[in-house]
């Protein structure tokens, strides 16, 4: 009984492993928007902040042109804010995007003081 268990287990953990090492598998996808962004243009931006929603990773600035909608999946926030409500409605912002597959990607967004 207990030469079957050690079997089992030792069964098991391959399974593990294996699914483990499958799951980390190389994506071609992510590579060529890691390309993407790597070449893509910077462009800055400053103006007030309409909305954030922090749980969809979306921000809308109001800016001189217009209203800007940014992703901020690979944001670098130049300080603290609210993780739960995102950035504060109201405040003047200034940051860099760039622009892939026509989503503006936000890459680092400050409050201006």
């Amino acid at each position: 009984m207990k030469k079957i268990s050690l079997i089992m287990l030792a069964i098991l953990l391959c399974v593990s492993f294996v699914s483990a090492s499958l799951a980390q598998k190389y994506n071609p996808m992510q590579d060529a928007f890691n390309n993407q962004m790597a070449l893509a243009k910077a462009i800055e931006f400053e103006g007030t902040v309409l909305s954030h929603d922090a749980a969809c990773h979306c921000v809308v600035v109001k800016t001189g042109e217009g209203n800007l909608t940014l992703q901020d999946d690979y944001t670098r926030f130049d300080q603290e804010y609210n993780r739960i409500k995102g950035l504060e409605i109201g405040a003047k912002v200034k940051g860099m995007y760039k622009t892939v597959d026509y989503i503006n990607y936000a890459t680092s967004i400050a409050y201006v003081k």
